[in-house]
């Protein structure tokens, strides 16, 4: 069978340089379906740091790389990223074409007229979350979630990663629905809890307001008061520079400078290391399906606070294996670190519990194995 997965991927085949959970999700699927000798797998991706076509072979799998739109991408709904990769598609001539969030990607494989596509949701259209852009940033946004519906109204074949997406695209009548989890490395299992060092809180996502970076410096300027050595470690990419700058004012305004440290993006090594050392991992987002940095956390058996939003508390279990929040409440997210902080026993009890839960169905061969019986599945018609 030979199969297009289309998405974001590493342009140099560097699966060590991965950039957003995305991208960490296909990185792992290729991983496990490498495994298949009857898979002859082709990856077609896009990407603002190439001005022509890229091609070139990756541990036995091909990548196929387009220039993307760096003008009026959105305005012009990716028309000629869309092409590009249309026609990368019909050059490889897949039998099955497996693209990834409901995009320019997605738009894509549906226009290239193949038969058999599905498509691997991850997010789920928010109404922007309610929260206040400049006009430029609300154009963008609405041409995003234009996309979102058409794809929507054109699919078939979806897999969804959580039951609360399953629900939400119920509602358009969608009745060929696969249901996967997002494979976690292995680098994530077996971490050695021993190494925490109290008081350290970590976050692992983009740096941006909808992952609730602002009621964890909240919470932090509460908690800062009661414990001298607390540090929070931000690891992720600025995705938003405005909120960022308003992120370091409250820093700054709050004298908070010497308890927070911005990482930036890490590898899968650089991660390990952190969660290592994280006695606290929070993720306050203010919407998520199957966030993989909280599926990570619970891999690493860490004591979690995450908002109860989108698909988050399909795999927390509140007070069981970790503790859930309303969102943007930073009193209570204070409250349950200081919880955290104070009582080791606690910590250990609901880490170990939040790994149990995920221990074998979110490994890569088990997350792969159930993905190559639906391709078996859809390819057979």
């Amino acid at each position: 069978m030979r199969l297009a997965m289309i998405g974001p991927y590493p342009i140099d085949g560097d699966v060590n340089k991965i950039s957003g959970g995305v991208q960490a999700v296909i990185v792992n699927m290729i991983k496990g379906l490498s495994r298949f000798k009857d898979l002859d797998i082709h990856i077609v991706t896009a990407s603002f740091f190439i001005d022509k076509e890229v091609d070139f072979a990756s541990g036995g799998i091909n990548v196929h790389a387009v220039p993307l739109d760096r003008r009026f991408g959105n305005v012009m709904l990716y028309s000629n990223t869309r092409k590009r990769l249309c026609k990368k598609i019909n050059d490889i001539r897949p039998d099955l074409v497996h693209t990834h969030m409901f995009g320019y990607y997605t738009l894509a494989a549906l226009d290239s007229g193949h038969d058999k596509v599905i498509i691997s949701t991850h997010g789920i259209s928010n109404g922007n979350l309610g929260l206040s852009y400049g006009i430029v940033e609300k154009i963008r946004r609405y041409m995003q979630d234009y996309i979102y519906i058409q794809c929507v109204k054109k699919a078939e074949n979806i897999i969804t990663n959580s039951l609360f997406a399953r629900k939400a695209l119920a509602r358009f009548g969608k009745k060929r629905m696969y249901e996967l989890n997002n494979p976690i490395s292995d680098t994530f299992f077996g971490i050695d809890n021993n190494s925490e060092e109290n008081g350290r809180i970590l976050f692992v996502g983009n740096v941006c307001e909808a992952k609730g970076i602002m009621t964890i410096l909240q919470a932090l300027n509460i908690i800062k008061k009661r414990f001298e050595n607390i540090k929070l470690v931000i690891a992720g990419n600025t995705a938003d520079q405005d909120f960022y700058y308003r992120a370091a004012r409250f820093i700054k305004e709050n004298g908070l400078g010497r308890f927070v440290d911005f990482l930036g993006h890490l590898d899968d090594n650089g991660l390990k290391e952190e969660y290592k050392r994280a006695s606290v991992f929070v993720f306050p987002s203010q919407q998520d399906v199957a966030p993989l940095a909280v599926l990570q956390a619970m891999a690493a058996g860490k004591a979690i606070v995450a908002s109860r939003v989108g698909g988050i508390p399909y795999i927390i279990d509140n007070g069981i294996n970790g503790f859930l929040i309303e969102k943007k409440d930073y009193h209570a997210l204070a409250e349950k670190i200081e919880l955290f902080i104070k009582n080791g026993d606690l910590r250990m009890t609901l880490g170990l519990n939040a790994q149990k839960k995920i221990c074998d169905d979110y490994r890569i061969d088990a997350v792969t194995d159930r993905l190559y019986k639906i391709y078996q599945d859809i390819w057979r018609g």
